[in-house]
């Protein structure tokens, strides 16, 4: 009977060794399968847009031409940004972005958005379109 016990006890360790390896490799499969975004240029983005379509993108520039609207989502600012070339940014999560302020923000980009007024290269931050929620940093113009 010790014989049983003692293969019982081997067996269960070998288990618990086991699901911890496994565990283990499932955590580091999620981390880098994670939601974390790559940070892209405006003008990358406006050069090689198939090349991001989908993906979550970090994104740096100038603020141009914002403008709050009403959607069924609720309300959004609509607005480009720029280095040397822009993007277009719907952002739900924070609509407060002035002209001319330098942005940061995280979102979905999309090469083409809309059902029937198709906008090219968009970057949907917040809201229910894949948005990350990931918010913005905002600096006052230079």
């Amino acid at each position: 009977m010790r014989i049983e016990v003692c293969s019982m006890l081997s067996i269960s360790q070998s288990f618990r060794t086991a699901m911890y390896v496994a565990l283990v490799a499932a955590a580091a499969v999620t981390v880098a399968c994670g939601h974390t975004s790559q940070s892209v240029a405006p003008s990358a983005l406006a050069a090689n847009p198939s090349n991001y379509d989908g993906q979550s993108v970090t994104v740096s520039g100038t603020a141009k031409n914002p403008t709050a609207r009403q959607t069924r989502r609720g309300t959004a600012t609509f607005y480009q940004l720029c280095d040397t070339a822009c993007v277009n940014v719907i952002q739900f999560d924070n609509p407060n972005v002035d002209d001319g302020s330098q942005v940061t923000v995280s979102g979905r980009f999309r090469a083409s958005f809309g059902r029937q007024h198709t906008i090219s290269n968009v970057l949907v931050v917040g809201g229910r379109t894949g948005g990350s929620g990931a918010g913005m940093a905002t600096s006052a113009p230079p």
